[in-house]
């Protein structure tokens, strides 16, 4: 019996939470959609980098759920993104910020649609001015 939506969409979060870029990846559907807080991207190579970047920048970040709400197969997720910015981080532009050293904590939104025990559809929103704010000295 498949997992339900609800514990699809943690395992998800949990598998980034330990580095698992690869098994959170797995979850999705072969024509699952992937939408980031600046659009849409490619599944699997745009998501495992957009991922993989994170771990890269924020080794050893997480996720602190603090809302679920589940209404058949969507489920939004709601908490904190926590990190510290230890690694470098390649901007939109192509450029690198330097590590900060500094502690993000970052709040999320992330609605799923789940079906099957897949992930059909990611949709992420978070405040990404916020978030470079808290980078800034």
């Amino acid at each position: 019996m498949p997992l339900s939506a609800v514990d699809v969409a943690r395992r998800y979060f949990d598998l980034q939470s330990n580095g698992d870029v690869e098994g959170a990846l797995g979850l999705f559907a072969p024509d699952a959609r992937f939408i980031a807080p600046f659009g849409e991207l490619p599944l699997p190579e745009g998501v495992r980098g957009y991922l993989q970047g994170f771990q890269v920048s924020f080794p050893g970040n997480g996720f602190e759920v603090t809302n679920v709400i589940e209404q058949g197969e969507q489920v939004a997720i709601e908490g904190y993104w926590i990190g510290t910015h230890s690694g470098p981080m390649t901007l939109p532009d192509g450029s690198e910020m330097a590590p900060t050293n500094k502690r993000v904590r970052a709040p999320f939104v992330t609605v799923f649609q789940v079906r099957d025990g897949t992930i059909r559809e990611h949709r992420g929103y978070w405040d990404m001015a916020g978030f470079m704010a808290q980078l800034q000295a």
